[in-house]
């Protein structure tokens, strides 16, 4: 049934409302847009909506601020007042949107939607290989990753959209894949390029694991504003590395404390795996380790001579991880580095000197690698303190 002449003024007002800050509209800013007394246009709300075009969140408590310009010294003063605040329904938004001149404009895919109905605070998925564009490239964008989400903003004019942040979520579905998600405003507010990209790796209605704890803890900091911390695990391995040369000072164990193509794998096969992993081996492996500062400490605390830092039978000198292994050794370390150093040196050896399948796999290859990440860094907390009792 179509509405009343009253009722589709009333409608149309809240459209255009809705295409102006993609919102509600309050029966108070209908009333004021159409000179109509405000309890009527909270009865053609109610009409509206038993007729299907639209819903309504009912008596809701607003404070109207007045202010008389003839009276200044009297400031603002506040009323509250009851009303209404109307949505309108897709249907009307789409009759809207396509019977007026917005389609001739091309608007951007997640722009168009916020027109078309789409909650600007509402989620959108996406395949996880949609970070690598980004993650590949740390010389033009700022990304803050972890297992939880983060955002991504560009650093130089050379994108081709000057203007680009997004805040992401990620969430596991019950395959075990991941997948990340973002709300419609941040994605609306790209330009037109960036949301073509996007778009491109969108996912219609995945089935989450609602039991992520991940997920919920991006609900929690998105929605509801709690301070919630981010699980990241590479950040927690380059801590360590800190962590470790402090214990030290003024030496160091590890030559570089940073490197800044280190990085979750976000595209689901073995070779972007093992790429991860031979990156972090970059940091955590004998070539970032100082012989010389194991040596000494070999030497002044365990009273080890250097002939014993020699193989026995070929007289050449032990490798760093093995001067490594003694040192842990005489440590007596819980958590022993160079056990776990190995699987991820094979990783790195199948990164750099084998042709791997680029097959992709249901698995969420950032959760295999971050658990790898944080047992790396437990070993290496381990480490710097033990070294900091040893120094005392």
């Amino acid at each position: 049934m179509p509405p009343s002449q009253e009722a589709q003024a009333a409608l149309d007002s809240t459209i255009n409302g809705w295409f102006k800050n993609f919102a509600g509209t309050s029966a108070l800013d209908v009333a004021r847009d159409l000179s109509l007394d405000h309890s009527l246009v909270m009865q053609l709300f109610e009409e509206l909506v038993s007729a299907g075009h639209g819903s309504i969140n009912a008596d809701v408590t607003l404070c109207q601020l007045s202010f008389d310009p003839e009276n200044i010294s009297a400031g603002f003063k506040q009323e509250q007042v009851v009303t209404h605040i109307f949505f309108s329904s897709k249907q009307a938004l789409r009759n809207a949107f396509y019977a007026s001149s917005l389609p001739q404009e091309r608007l951007p895919e997640y722009t168009t939607r916020l027109y078309l109905g789409a909650n600007q605070i509402g989620l959108a998925y996406f395949a996880e290989e949609v970070l690598a564009r980004y993650l590949d490239h740390p010389e033009l964008y700022d990304i803050n990753d972890s297992l939880a989400g983060g955002d991504v903003s560009a650093l130089s004019s050379k994108p081709d959209d000057r203007y680009l942040y997004v805040r992401y979520g990620k969430c596991r579905l019950k395959s075990g894949s991941i997948v990340v998600t973002a709300i419609f405003k941040d994605l609306s507010a790209m330009g037109p390029s960036e949301q073509r990209y996007w778009h491109s790796f969108e996912i219609d209605l995945p089935e989450i694991d609602r039991s992520d704890s991940h997920f919920q803890n991006f609900l929690a900091r998105t929605y509801e504003g709690d301070f919630v911390d981010f699980e990241d695990p590479i950040t927690r391995v380059i801590d360590a590395i800190g962590q470790v040369n402090s214990s030290l000072e003024p030496d160091s164990l590890f030559a570089k404390s940073k490197n800044i193509h280190l990085r979750l794998p976000v595209e689901q096969t073995y070779k972007s795996h093992c790429d991860a992993a031979s990156e972090l081996y970059k940091m955590v492996g004998p070539d970032n380790l100082s012989q010389s500062t194991l040596k000494g400490l070999l030497t002044e605390h365990f009273g080890i001579a250097p002939d014993d830092m020699k193989h026995p039978k070929s007289g050449r000198p032990l490798s760093t991880l093995q001067l490594l292994a003694i040192l842990e050794q005489n440590l007596n370390a819980r958590t022993v580095l160079t056990k776990l150093l190995r699987p991820l040196g094979a990783l790195r050896v199948a990164a750099d000197h084998k042709v791997l399948e680029a097959e992709t796999e249901a698995r969420s290859y950032s959760r295999e690698f971050a658990q790898m990440c944080n047992e790396l860094a437990e070993s290496l907390e381990e480490l710097a303190q033990l070294l900091k009792e040893l120094r005392r």
